[in-house]
């Protein structure tokens, strides 16, 4: 979710960037151009539609731009409701509902799932789909009721039409608004050639199969049981896509099915159009629902997997990795020395170890505590890591002792190395609280793989032996092991 919040959402931000009042205006406008959309499906006419994507948007723009909106919501909604010829009184109460069920859904949201640019997890879409049937309540009881106590509804009609009123703007929320949000933000993945390929082939799947089912051209089947075509599609979309493609998946199913059922409500053997819309808008939300809950599920799924990954991968890092220096422990070095000689003798080459230990490294802990002498060992590791290529390793042996695996190298060369790394060493100025540690030296012992050793054992061996050497022979040296 963070490095979703952290993108750059160009339409949001272009829309953050306008008025106040420019905001307001524009949300006015969708919301009233949706709704009189929506209205050609209402029935009884100018009361309740199966699907009001108003709520959705709503719903959306308050999330996105905040609970400020809301006159955006509240002076659409009173437009549409004057222009069916509702009274006043009726008007503001219903316009008042809808901006209740945009700020109590928006609260909900907000409170239990965050911002959900996009769902990240299957118990937040069901949650969101809760919170839309529950909230559609509010401007469903509102706008019946005061329809009715000023004589527009008779009161037989009250229980019919709250129900439409109820599953319309519930249905709108649910299709509507993550359509809206999957869509405000950036999305950065590229998609492969094979990625496009499928994606062109979905989407025009898709568009022959809804078209199929709510076409004339299926007339003689039993419309309802064939909608189930449509399940395998969101299916697809949901572990394959995204949810911006589920979303638009589900949108494009809606928009077909609605236009094809007005149409043509003879292909439903329901006892009514109402009756017919509100069963086809039911499915579709229950559609929705599988697709959001699918792709959430798959995403979580897939984010858990990385990060078990990289937990794998942090563990086995730790497992080789010496936690002061950050350079290879000992026992990578165990493990890496043998392929590498092995390697070597395949290709004919040569593989040298540097054994390196710091001379007087325990007064520096007595002098100065253990902590001055962690900064010697992680100096010392800094300048081993500007001496070695990218084929050498550096390792911390244990203690005050590194070792060096120098890769397809000479004696000659491995010596000179060792030697800039003595006298690199001898140079450092370290100081521990503003107190100078003094001269840091180092004794260094090489061995030379075939030369002088015949197996990743008798060439660490040998290392160690000229180390010990160069120890005894007055320390801040360089020893070559020169026999077997």
């Amino acid at each position: 979710m963070d490095a979703v919040k952290s993108d750059t959402r160009d339409v949001l931000a272009l829309l953050r960037r306008v008025p106040y009042l420019g905001q307001v205006g524009l949300l006015a406008t969708v919301y009233f151009v949706a709704a009189k959309l929506a209205l050609w499906l209402a029935i009884p006419p100018g009361y309740a539609t199966v699907l009001w994507p108003s709520s959705g948007i709503a719903l959306a723009a308050t999330l996105l731009l905040g609970n400020r909106i809301w006159p955006g919501i509240w002076i659409g909604a009173a437009l549409v409701n004057l222009m069916v010829k509702s009274s006043l009184f009726a008007a503001v109460l219903i316009a008042s509902g809808n901006t209740l069920e945009a700020l109590a859904a928006a609260a909900l949201v907000q409170r239990f799932i965050g911002m959900p640019y996009a769902f990240e997890r299957g118990e937040h879409v069901v949650k969101f789909v809760g919170y839309a049937v529950v909230s559609a309540a509010i401007p469903a009881s509102i706008a019946v009721a005061s329809l009715a106590f000023e004589g527009s509804m008779p009161w037989s009609d009250v229980l019919p039409n709250w129900r439409t009123w109820w599953q319309g703007d519930a249905s709108g929320i649910i299709i509507v608004t993550p359509l809206i949000l999957s869509w405000s933000i950036r999305d950065t993945a590229v998609w492969p050639p094979q990625k496009k390929i499928e994606g062109i082939c979905f989407g025009l799947l898709l568009l022959i199969a809804t078209g199929l089912v709510f076409s004339n051209r299926a007339e003689h089947l039993s419309a309802f049981p064939l909608t189930f075509v449509i399940l395998p599609f969101i299916i697809w979309a949901a572990f394959r896509f995204s949810q911006r493609q589920v979303t638009a998946a589900i949108a494009a199913v809606c928009a077909i099915a609605v236009w094809y059922t007005i149409d043509d409500l003879d292909q439903f053997a329901l006892p009514s159009a109402n009756e017919t819309l509100l069963v086809l808008l039911a499915f579709i939300s229950v559609i929705a629902t599988t697709g959001l809950v699918l792709n959430a599920v798959v995403g979580e799924r897939s984010r858990a997997m990385e990060e078990l990954g990289k937990a794998l991968r942090d563990l086995q890092e730790q497992a080789i990795t010496d936690p002061l220096t950050s350079l290879l422990n000992r026992r990578y070095l165990r493990e890496f020395l043998p392929r590498e000689v092995i390697r070597a003798a395949r290709k004919g080459a040569s593989l040298a170890v540097i054994m390196i230990d710091l001379d007087y490294f325990k007064r520096v802990n007595d002098t100065f505590g253990h902590e001055a002498g962690d900064l010697v060992l992680m100096e010392v590791a800094a300048l081993l890591k500007t001496h070695i290529r990218g084929s050498d390793i550096a390792c911390r042996y244990g203690g005050e002792e590194f070792a060096l695996i120098l890769a397809d190298t000479t004696l000659e060369n491995a010596q000179r190395r060792a030697e800039d790394i003595r006298a690199a060493i001898k140079r450092l100025d370290l100081k521990y609280r503003d107190r100078p540690l003094g001269k840091i030296t180092a004794s260094l012992g090489v061995a030379l793989f075939p030369d002088q050793a015949k197996s990743a054992d008798s060439l660490m061996r040998a290392s160690d032996d000229a180390l010990y050497q160069a120890k005894g022979a007055g320390r801040d040296r360089v020893v070559v092991r020169t026999a077997r």
